[in-house]
């Protein structure tokens, strides 16, 4: 027979099993709780990860004047934080030249990378711009109507490119005034490569002293569909290997032949309708954007010119450009020293032509 005392031992022993199952339960509590955190913030570090890359990406497809990515990837440096990276070039006549590498933090809290080394200082009196990290000379466009700030002089390069003999050279040209496309196909001349467009600023304050506020497009002379079209045969793919992962899709790209067969000025106007299509989406990204007061007191933002830009320039055929990016021969150069739709121009880079480069010009 059990007594008072042997109660109170079972009633204690009860007790101490109890607590201990509490404390076990909320020990695992505890540790899934904390596991669910690491996750949930692990997913939202990646998340930013991917949103720094899209906007890298996007950024890139309307912006950069000649300037293209080969790779891009991430370096982690802790489970919730990294760096975004892409190896960059330039195309000089066909002469691929390295140029900054872009690098981008990511981690919990979304922020708009800022690279540094693409960053530009002023140099040579105030004729010309360079990066940050390798020193790499820029080829400058000049906003005519800017009236703050005003950082370098317009300069008129081309009076010395011919004595570069030997050379291809990266020059920006900004024009006189907009000219159409069908304008400046006529203007450049054959034996120089047109490797990008700009489209310009015309406001009184200048942003062009960032390379990332730099928009225009590359053109393709043979990008035989405009946007809506490209966006309709992709599609159409996407669909018929989703049904059929082995369907002949020869068939599909037969539709489009006809209009993939086109002339050079057709391809730079498709070109253009890609990049009205780009800069739609990185405007309804809402991604980060650069603004500031003149001294009038209004607020210039490069969004709300860039939405004012697409609302004049909706037809690829009448839209008009501020500027070029053309690369070459140094020789090549001299026919234009006297042409008077330029208003100003500026090297770039440059590469001594070596026996195994082959030049498109």
């Amino acid at each position: 027979m059990k007594n008072l005392s042997s109660f109170e031992q079972i009633a204690k022993k009860n007790k101490r099993k109890h607590g201990l199952k509490l404390v076990v339960g909320s020990c695992l509590l505890a540790l899934i709780a904390i596991a669910g955190i690491y996750y949930s913030l692990e997913k939202l570090a990646s998340k930013n990860a991917e949103k720094a890359m899209e906007h890298y990406m996007r950024l890139s497809e309307i912006a950069y004047p000649n300037i293209d990515y080969i790779s891009w990837g991430y370096q982690a440096t802790s489970h919730f934080s990294g760096n975004f990276y892409s190896n960059r070039v330039k195309d000089i006549d066909g002469i691929m030249v390295p140029f900054e590498k872009y690098t981008g933090n990511y981690s919990l809290l979304l922020t708009y990378p800022l690279n540094q080394d693409e960053h530009l200082k002023s140099g040579d009196g105030g004729k010309s711009d360079y990066t940050y990290g390798g020193v790499q000379k820029i080829p400058i466009f000049y906003n005519k109507n800017a009236k703050e700030p005003v950082y370098l002089k317009s300069t008129h390069d081309l009076d010395f490119i011919p004595q570069m003999s030997g050379q291809a050279v990266e020059v920006a040209i900004t024009f006189d005034k907009p000219y159409t496309l069908a304008e400046i196909e006529k203007k450049v001349p054959d034996n120089l490569k047109l490797n990008w467009i700009w489209i310009g600023q015309d406001n009184e304050v200048d942003f062009s002293r960032d390379l990332a506020n730099q928009f225009g497009f590359r053109p393709y002379f043979d990008r035989g569909l405009e946007a809506e079209e490209q966006a309709a045969l992709n599609k159409e793919i996407e669909e018929t290997m989703h049904n059929d992962p082995q369907a002949d899709i020869s068939a599909i790209y037969e539709k489009y032949k006809k209009k993939i067969q086109v002339n050079p000025l057709e391809g730079m106007q498709n070109s253009f309708s890609v990049f009205q299509d780009n800069l739609k989406k990185f405007l309804a990204a809402g991604y980060g954007f650069t603004s500031t007061t003149g001294a009038d007191g209004k607020t210039y933002s490069t969004d709300q010119y860039l939405k004012d830009y697409l609302e004049a320039n909706q037809d690829p055929k009448t839209a008009t450009f501020a500027g070029v990016i053309l690369t070459g021969r140094a020789e090549n150069f001299a026919q234009l020293e006297n042409a008077d739709w330029i208003y100003a121009s500026n090297i770039g880079q440059s590469v001594q032509i070596q026996p195994y480069h082959q030049l498109e010009k």
